[in-house]
Parts: C-alpha cells; sequence; structure tokens
C-alpha cells in the first residue's frame, strides 16, 4: 500500500486540487467560506505536487549513472 502512494502520490494530490474547491462551494451552506478555504486548500495541493515532483530524481538518470558505473570497471 505504501509503495502506491509513493508512485501515485502527485496524481492524488491533483486530483485533490481540483475537486477541493467544487467541495468547498457545495459546503457554502454549513460554512461562509468554504469556498476560499477549497481554493487554498486546492492551490496547496498543486504547490506541494510540484515540489515533491522537482525534488524527485529521474529514474533515467539512475539507470545511466548505474551503466556507466558498470562500464568504467
Amino acid at each position: 500500500m505504501l509503495q502506491w502512494v509513493k508512485r501515485h502520490l502527485i496524481l492524488v494530490l491533483c486530483i485533490i486540487g481540483i475537486l477541493s474547491p467544487f467541495v468547498g462551494m457545495m459546503l457554502i451552506d454549513i460554512f461562509y467560506f468554504s469556498t476560499i478555504v477549497g481554493w487554498i486548500i486546492g492551490f496547496c495541493c498543486f504547490v506541494t505536487s510540484y515540489i515533491i515532483l522537482s525534488k524527485r530524481p529521474d529514474e533515467e538518470e539512475i539507470s545511466v549513472q548505474t551503466s556507466e558505473e558498470t562500464v568504467k570497471m
């Protein structure tokens, strides 16, 4: 389960980011500022996913480095 979350974390954060303003609009009867809170949560999800994506190493670079190391030996 943890491996699935690690692989699909960006997708899950983007889906939450897209849906949160709509959920906020549906909850406007309960809390007056829920739409603004929904937009803020959505923005935070997109920023978090961008940060995670930019910090994650590329899989291609790792495979290229290992093949170059084996050639040098």
